[in-house]
């Protein structure tokens, strides 16, 4: 008895007699199959098409059709060839060599060894040896700086040295810049207290004009500040000079023109301290950054006051000074062997120094980062953009988490987002590979 399962044709090789009795022999034992005349077609949808015969004396003599409504499915015969039914003919025949046997279906792919399934890899090229880096938009090539620079304490002097760090952070993004007014001066500064001393100060802003330099004007919040209605204007004693300054928790920080000196004057009581700065010439070749308007850069950020300046032309190297904010003490200073001069403008956060590759190009980079309470460069490399294309002041406000800026006459901020680098925590505990340390020096820095 053999099942025909529904929508299968069954093709047989036409035979003499239109019953033919035939034998194949299959895996040792002997089975009968019925070649079927003129590839007589079975198609059922749901009926099941059963085959019984009648032998006598060894002979065929009856083949009886009967149907069943049920549809059941049998193991298939290998002697049944399934043809789709969408083929217009019947497959071909491949008759072995000799054999006389009818192939129908495909036969199972031939037995191919590993090595021809998978074949050895082919050898990658040799690639080209790199030449050597060079950047195209005129920032600074890193791999020279970081191969001479050095980092030391600042001459034979002794200082308390810094105190515990608040926050140990990297940037990782720089966003884009958010306008907020513009002015007809291409240098000034605008400032607001990122430590006021009350709460209700928080709002306000401060700014210096390039061509009155013994007057700072407040505002009392951004609505007044983007009308230009200054709230009050403080009579300097001393005038300033460029435009690095800051407001920090109720003073107003900056270089005395002319003198290598740095002032802090009280906004509430409107009078002053004083530090003279080591070994600071004011001379016209002596001018920080490729901006040339200050001797001195103030910045401020979770760890307190630091100023920065440029020691003389004979080597160029920028000193970075951490100052008491009331006592106008300093803490530590650092001498740095790097020219200030191919560098657009520096700021701090977090300890860590920051310098922009160039405040003339549209887009360029940020890739200078030095620890300095561990004297180790940071890898990094941020985008960063001047879309006016003359910044001459960038400053940072760690209560806002902002970058204020000075592009053109158009004062602009660029929120900022950092995340703590983990000095003091293990892998496990921060789930993330320590930042990169590129260089570190000799000297530690203990607090």
């Amino acid at each position: 008895m053999w099942l025909v399962r529904p929508s299968v044709r069954v093709v047989r090789q036409l035979g003499q007699d239109p019953l033919e009795l035939g034998r194949f022999q299959h895996h040792d034992f002997t089975e009968l199959f019925i070649a079927v005349p003129e590839y007589k077609v079975l198609y059922e949808i749901v009926d099941t098409f059963y085959y019984d015969t009648k032998y006598k004396n060894n002979a065929l003599v009856e083949i009886i059709e009967r149907k069943h409504q049920k549809v059941t499915w049998l193991q298939d015969d290998p002697l049944f060839a399934e043809i789709d039914p969408q083929l217009a003919t019947p497959p071909p025949v491949h008759v072995g060599a000799g054999q006389g046997i009818a192939v129908y279906g495909e036969r199972p792919p031939t037995p191919v060894d590993l090595n021809d399934l998978c074949p050895p890899p082919e050898a990658c090229p040799e690639c080209q040896v790199p030449k050597e880096a060079k950047c195209n938009d005129g920032g600074i090539a890193l791999f020279h700086l970081v191969g001479r620079m050095e980092i030391k304490p600042f001459a034979n002097a002794t200082y308390p040295g810094l105190p515990s760090r608040v926050l140990d952070c990297q940037l990782y993004a720089v966003g884009k810049p958010v306008y907020h007014r513009n002015t007809e001066a291409l240098y000034g500064s605008w400032m607001r207290d990122p430590m006021p001393v009350m709460e209700t100060l928080g709002e306000k802003l401060w700014v210096t004009k390039e061509n009155d330099t013994y007057h700072l004007f407040e505002y009392t919040n951004k609505t007044m500040f983007r009308r230009d209605i200054a709230t009050k204007r403080y009579k300097l004693e001393y005038p300033f000079k460029g435009n690095a300054h800051v407001v920090y928790n109720g003073s107003f920080y900056y270089n005395e023109r002319d003198k290598p000196r740095m002032l802090r004057f009280d906004l509430k009581s409107e009078s002053y301290r004083q530090l003279d700065v080591p070994l600071l010439v004011i001379n016209n070749s002596n001018y920080l950054y490729t901006t040339e308007n200050n001797y001195m850069d103030f910045s401020v950020d979770d760890n307190g006051l630091w100023a920065l300046y440029g020691l003389s032309s004979d080597n160029n190297n920028t000193v970075v000074m951490k100052v008491d904010a009331y006592t106008m003490k300093i803490q530590y200073m650092w001498n740095i062997s790097i020219d200030h001069h191919i560098f657009g403008e520096m700021f701090i956060v977090c300890g860590v120094l920051y310098a922009v590759d160039s405040v003339k190009e549209k887009n360029t980079k940020i890739r200078f980062a030095l620890d300095l309470y561990k004297n180790i460069l940071l890898d990094v490399n941020l985008p960063f953009t001047n879309p006016f294309g003359k910044t001459t002041m960038v400053g940072y406000n760690h209560r806002h988490k902002e970058l204020y800026t000075w592009d053109r006459g158009n004062q602009l901020t660029y929120p900022i987002r950092y995340h703590e680098i983990g000095y003091n925590l293990t892998k496990e505990e921060k789930g993330e590979p320590e930042a990169s340390a590129q260089v570190q020096t000799d000297f530690l820095i203990y607090h």
